[in-house]
């Protein structure tokens, strides 16, 4: 039985990360780094067909012998890390040393391709070395030499929490680097609060962006899915969809954009089983290996909104991904035609084998139809290529407020014999609105009066035309009425009424994207 809470009070004050509190996600990682059960190396199973499109791992320095992974699973590999001084130099370099020869070694047997990452935490350092000319060159110097030396592929650059100022001075040392070696990587936010990271330029002078998908909900929050697929009621917009057209909407194309996954979750001490739930304490992170286990023994349970498992261990709420889950964000990530795919972090996994098996599944072999997390399977729509028609999907119904500017998303919907779809959006109710690019995946509007905004998308490939899918944009305006307090840090919402809340729940309640 999967029980499901009814949407309330706390259906507003489940909080996200906030900018002004938490550490990136790497950043998170590297101080405190969950626990990997101790595994005796083992010789990898045997080799599967190169991916197709990038599959990016992090190895952190904590996790066993990266000699020891499975190569023939991988595009890229990074080797997690040295870290940036403030004089331009980097720390901990036997990190990389102790490994990086035989790691060549292991990689160079199935082509693929391995990075340095270089991270910097420290505000204080990189005010002091970005807008540097010299202690920048320091910085290449140094990374060039580890990289070249070795014969290595390139960089990955992760500098977390970056104040806006050195928005160019990042793009200044990514050109710089890509003239030293071969490979410029970057790991970059899910969401930029501060306006810090130039995303058409990083994606114009680098070989890929690395979305660091997690963290949405960080362990100092409240509880709820660490990488949100698709965002909506009674969770915040901030989703992958939503972050990957953040990113395409700043000039980054998609053929530069990495998905980056978590093999881990979060389990947080909170007050009752109710969903979404109150925090009653620090929460921790449970590598993917350790949350399934828990969830075995007590129990699963699973959101159909973010396409996320979750379970109930005594006094917590632990939510995680498990490999059906990852394998939902890879389909949808190579169903949206970026570059690949990656995670954070290698070793996390399950160790039989059957992950890399799942990964190899949906990365190779992607000239026929990969199917579709959004398709619930009700139309009976398999991709059998038998003539099935293309199928719209045209998101997950969710708040707005007075004076933001829509972007509906239907680049989820697939023709399952693989032809070109054209789209067709078309208002069907409410206030009515302008509805700009109605014949793209994309189209946008502004909301400028309250009230249920509905749209219905239908797709059209090779004569076919779909079933309409219908998306509901509930506009609301807040502060009026009685009001429930918004979460402290980065707010699922801000205040609204109370009225709202349930008509909300009634209204589109938790839809699936469907």
């Amino acid at each position: 039985m999967i029980w499901v809470s009814t949407i309330g009070a706390a259906a507003l004050a489940s909080a996200t990360w906030s900018p002004e509190t938490s550490p990136g996600p790497h950043a998170r990682q590297a101080a405190a780094p969950p626990a990997v059960p101790a595994a005796a190396p083992r010789p990898p199973g045997p080799p599967g067909p190169p991916p197709e499109v990038t599959v990016y791992g992090y190895h952190p320095y904590w996790s066993p012998d990266p000699t020891t992974l499975d190569y023939s699973r991988l595009s890229h590999l990074a080797i997690f890390n040295v870290d940036l001084e403030a004089d331009g130099t980097v720390s901990h370099s036997s990190r990389w040393t102790s490994v990086a020869e035989g790691v060549l070694e292991k990689a160079a047997e199935h082509d693929v391709k391995v990075h340095l990452c270089v991270t910097g935490f420290d505000d204080d350092v990189l005010n002091e070395v970005l807008p540097s000319d010299n202690l920048r060159a320091t910085l290449v110097s140094e990374l060039s030499a580890l990289v070249n030396d070795y014969g290595a592929h390139g960089v990955n650059v992760d500098f977390e929490g970056m104040d806006s100022s050195n928005k160019e001075h990042l793009v200044s040392l990514v050109v710089e680097l890509k003239a030293e070696v071969d490979e410029v990587f970057l790991a970059t936010p899910a969401v930029d609060w501060s306006g810090a990271y130039d995303y058409d330029q990083l994606a114009a002078h680098s070989d890929g962006l690395f979305i660091m998908g997690y963290g949405y909900h960080w362990k100092g929050g409240n509880p709820g899915p660490v990488a949100p697929l698709f965002g909506g009621d009674p969770w915040s917009k901030y989703s992958l969809d939503w972050t990957v057209q953040d990113y395409v909407d700043n000039g980054a194309s998609h053929d530069k954009i990495i998905l980056g996954l978590p093999l881990y979750g979060n389990e947080w001490p909170s007050e009752s089983s109710e969903v979404p739930g109150t925090a009653t304490e620090y929460g921790w992170a449970v590598v993917m290996t350790t949350a399934m286990d828990e969830a075995e023994t007590y129990g699963h349970w699973y959101d159909e909104i973010t396409y996320t498992p979750y379970t109930f261990p005594s006094g917590t709420q632990l939510w995680y991904d498990d490999p059906d889950s990852v394998r939902d964000r890879i389909s949808w990530a190579v169903d949206s035609g970026l570059q690949g795919v990656g995670f954070w972090a290698l070793g996390y996994e399950p160790d039989d084998g059957s992950f890399w098996e799942m990964v190899t599944e949906e990365t190779t072999s992607l000239d026929g139809d990969t199917g579709d997390p959004g398709d619930t399977g009700e139309t009976g729509e398999t991709g059998s290529g038998d003539g099935d028609p293309p199928v719209a999907l045209a998101g997950a119904s969710f708040l707005a407020y007075p004076g933001e500017t829509i972007v509906l998303d239907g680049s989820g919907s697939y023709d399952p014999e693989g032809g070109t779809l054209s789209y067709q959006w078309s208002q069907v109710g409410g206030p009515e609105v302008t509805l700009s690019k109605a014949q793209s995946a994309n189209p946008r509007f502004d909301a400028k009066t309250a009230g249920t905004h509905s749209f219905e998308l239908a797709v059209e490939a090779d004569g076919q035309r779909s079933d309409a899918d219908v998306i509901d944009v509930v506009v609301v305006n807040p502060g009026i009425g009685n009001t429930l307090p918004a979460a402290k840090g980065c707010s699922v919402a801000p205040s609204l009424p109370l009225a709202w809340v349930y008509s909300l729940g009634l209204l589109i309640g938790l839809r699936r994207r469907s």
